[in-house]
């Protein structure tokens, strides 16, 4: 029988509904699931579906809507949860409004709002380079599943680069322009992306959020230096996993700093000095690693606590 006003309303379909919220809130698969454990119970075939069942679905699909920032777009959200003794009428639109749900999940960036105080790492180094500064970061979580549901929830990674201090002269300065420029590298469940900063991106791999990663390196993002002779320098990111998106529970990140421009004969700002230290970079180089889960105003932290750890800190 099918699912509308008028008919009975079998366990069949309330079961149908149960399925599909629950792969969206409990364990589920893939870039779907976020470990939650209240999930919805089925019904036994031939048992009445109760006013308290019912309510409990629709506050679950309220809860996901909330989470994935789809506030006041569903029509659950205009509907009155039933009372026991009433009469439960057929709720035609909520088979579209889980899909609208599910659609939002997928494609979730940074929601719900308001992520808690973000948790860092930060390599540094303070002597001089002059060809190659890799700084390589990775974050570790307890298990697939809680990375999973990191990602699945709206949980970010941000990377971002600083130069304090350079004082030998301008290709110092350039780096740190170049720093600047660079703003701030996201990456989110099926996205990523620069935000902030300024200049032509060489590479700016959006598409590769989380669920695109693979074993080998991916080139995230690489920007080069916009003012010459330095336009050859540039400053990368890769990402990598240990495992499939799904099994992996370690994200590695490296960040590495190439100075390969033609290197300058004289600066003046380097002064007698100019032949051994104009083309060295001074000043304290620093990697900021970040990530931010989300809040837990609709859902409680099945992720844990995931963990960073510097794994390379060199220069050349």
């Amino acid at each position: 029988m099918a699912y509308t006003s008028g008919n009975e309303i079998e366990a069949a379909h309330y079961n149908g509904f149960a399925t599909s919220v629950n792969a969206l809130s409990g364990t589920g698969t893939t870039n779907r699931g976020l470990g939650q454990s209240t999930v919805v119970a089925a019904v036994s075939a031939g048992d009445t579906v109760s006013a308290a069942q019912w309510s409990t679905l629709l506050d679950r699909i309220r809860s996901l809507r909330g989470q994935y920032g789809r506030d006041g777009s569903i029509t659950v959200d205009t509907v009155t949860n039933p009372s026991a003794g009433g009469t439960v009428s057929a709720f035609t639109t909520i088979a579209a409004d889980i899909a609208t749900v599910d659609t939002a999940a997928i494609a979730v960036a940074s929601a719900p709002p308001g992520h808690p105080g973000a948790v860092t790492n930060t390599p540094s180094q303070a002597g001089l380079f002059k060809v190659l500064l890799t700084q390589t970061d990775t974050l570790t979580f307890a298990s697939a599943n809680a990375m999973r549901y990191f990602f699945n929830a709206g949980g970010k990674v941000e990377i971002s680069g600083d130069l304090a201090s350079p004082t030998l002269g301008t290709k110092a300065t350039e780096w740190d322009n170049l720093l600047a420029a660079c703003g701030t590298y996201q990456i989110f469940n099926t996205t990523s992306g620069k935000s902030g900063g300024s200049g032509t991106v060489t590479t700016n791999n959006t598409n590769a959020g989380f669920w695109d990663l693979s074993t080998s390196p991916t080139v995230l993002f690489k920007q080069n230096e916009d003012s010459s002779p330095y336009t050859a320098n540039y400053w990368q990111i890769t990402g990598t996993l240990d495992a499939a998106p799904g099994s992996s529970t370690v994200l590695t990140i490296a960040v590495t700093w190439n100075d390969v421009a033609a290197e300058t004969a004289f600066d003046a700002q380097a002064g007698s000095d100019a032949n051994t230290t104009a083309d060295f970079v001074d000043g304290t180089k620093t990697t900021l690693f970040s990530y931010a889960a989300s809040n837990t105003t609709y859902i409680s932290a099945e992720w844990g606590t995931p963990v960073w750890s510097n794994t390379v800190n060199t220069v050349s």
